[in-house]
Formats: structure tokens, sequence, C-alpha cells
């Protein structure tokens, strides 16, 4: 049995302290190449009342266009040995007291496969009755960062100026990655702009919907072949979104710029590489060639060329 254990990467910015472990890691003896699980992505749905500010308690449905939806989750995934590519998925929440159908666009990245992706999704609805109802336009830019999980047990090989790490020997490597999961939103005081006369406590609701950060531990089951070098990380994407709000007076049906506001949005990804190290001569057998993200060549496991 292998204990492998990771230690903090503090190169990285200031907004992480992220601390990665590979545990019992069972060596297991094989001939032929093993195949790998496809990618997966969870977006986790949160749907809150603009009138309360906290979690909606009506009764209604979640649908989305991709995807297996329980509860507040869609659980989405790709065949095995294949990846995701980004794409959008459209979230519908409908419900006999909401005043309409709200939908939201959730983006889910490339992800390779066997890697898992954390998406994050707030729906703001109102009911009916209300004087008004509440739409919220984004336009965001994004910062990626991508933070490696750092072993000290390994000889490295450094290969396009990252580290990898040897598994020389004919066993696989079976070991469980523990990371950081951020997900939800922050948002940014001070960057409320409404008009004068603004209802100040549907401002603080909506507050208090768009403050949903929180930092959760996640694990990603990984296989390393014999005689590979192999890699994982874990990649958090921020958006900055500055939201629109507009309001529309279900009297008179006009419409209105009530004003903007901005948050940053978190999404994680977590991944692993293998490809044949120097000096294998020839003993390393690629487990699975496949995509580099989404439907290209050679991503997760097996041999990678691309770098």
């Amino acid at each position: 049995m292998f204990n492998i254990y990771f230690k903090e990467m503090k190169k990285f910015f200031s907004l992480f302290a992220l601390v990665a472990v590979f545990a019992a890691c069972q060596p297991e003896k094989v001939q032929t190449a093993f195949t790998v699980a496809g990618a997966t992505a969870t977006i986790n749905v949160q749907v809150f009342n603009v009138n309360t500010g906290a979690a909606y308690d009506g009764q209604y449905n979640l649908a989305a266009s991709e995807g297996s939806v329980s509860g507040n989750t869609v659980a989405i995934e790709s065949p095995s040995s294949t990846g995701i590519s980004k794409h959008d998925v459209t979230l519908t929440v409908t419900g006999p007291k909401l005043a309409k159908s709200y939908t939201y666009t959730a983006t889910i990245p490339d992800v390779l496969a066997g890697g898992h992706a954390d998406v994050n999704a707030i729906i703001v609805v109102g009911e009916d009755g209300d004087t008004y109802d509440y739409e919220f336009k984004p336009t965001s830019t994004e910062t990626v960062k991508e933070v490696p999980m750092v072993n000290t047990h390994y000889p490295t090989h450094s290969h396009a100026d990252v580290d990898w790490y040897y598994n020389n020997s004919e066993f696989l490597l079976d070991c469980d990655v523990t990371y950081d999961v951020l997900t939800g939103s922050k948002f940014v005081e001070g960057s409320e702009n409404f008009y004068l006369g603004f209802d100040e406590q549907v401002l603080d609701n909506i507050k208090k919907a768009y403050n949903t950060y929180k930092k959760t531990e996640g694990s990603l089951s990984v296989t390393v072949s014999a005689y590979a070098m192999w890699r994982a990380w874990a990649t958090y994407t921020i958006k900055d979104i500055k939201y629109e709000v507009i309001a529309k007076n279900r009297q008179n049906d006009k419409s209105l710029t009530a004003g903007t506001f901005s948050v940053k949005d978190y999404t994680t990804v977590a991944e692993f590489k293998e490809m044949a190290y120097p000096g294998a001569d020839g003993h390393y057998e690629e487990g699975h060639g496949h995509d580099a993200h989404g439907s290209q060549a050679n991503a997760g496991g097996g041999i990678i060329y691309s770098e």
C-alpha cells in the first residue's frame, strides 16, 4: 500500500489556501490497459425569494436542458473515457405561485475524462401579487487559475514547464484525490448602483441571495497506468459578473433599469493526466486515448502529445 501526501501549494494567488491529498493508493498488477470513467459535472442550483432573500419555500419544479435533476442539483456525465466540452445548460424554474417561468444559463466548463466540475447557479424568483417582476441580466469577465497538487514522495520530470510524477513500475496506482471545492458567489460590497428611492428591502434581499460562497472538500478517484508520468490539479474559474436589474411593473407592464450590482462567481474543476515517461522503453500501455478537452485526442489518461 502506498500512502501519498500532497503539500499546500503557496505559489498561486492569495485567494486560495489549498491543500490536496493522495491517500490509500493501491497497487494492482494488470496485463491489459484500463479505461477511465467519463467526465462529470454537478450544477448546484439555489432558488431565492426576492421578497425575503431566503431560499424559496414554495412549491416549484426545476428542469434542465441536459442532465439528471434531483432536488436542486443537476448531474451531467459523459460516456466512458470521454471528456465534456464547454457548453451551456438552460435551467428553468416554474411553480403554481410564481410570477412567471424563470430561466438561468449555466456554463459547463471543459472537463477531462475522469474529472469533475462543480458549477453554481442562482435563480431569484417572485410570486403572483408582487408589484414588480425583476430580471437579472449578466455581463462578465473571468479569471482562471490552475493549482497543481504537489507530491513529495515521487521523483519528478519537468515537461513543458510542468512537474510530472513517475509511476515506473508494472502496477496501477489507485488513489483518491482530495481538494478544495469553491462554489457560490460573493456580492461585491459597494458595487450596487440603484435609482434613488429603490426599495431598500429588496436590495438587501438581492444581496443575501447573491452571497452564497462556500468552500468544501471534494474527492476524485484517480488510476495511474504502469510506467507512466502523471499529474493532478484543480482549476478555479472566478467570474466577475455585473448584473443589470430590470424592474417590470406588473400593473402597467412598463419596464425600467432599476440599477446594477456585481458579484464574484466560482467554478471548480478537478482533473488528472498521464503520459509515458522517458525511458519507459515501450512498457507503457495507453489506458484510454481520448479527448484533451471535450472531443479532441488524448485527454485524461493515455499518452499526451499536445504539450
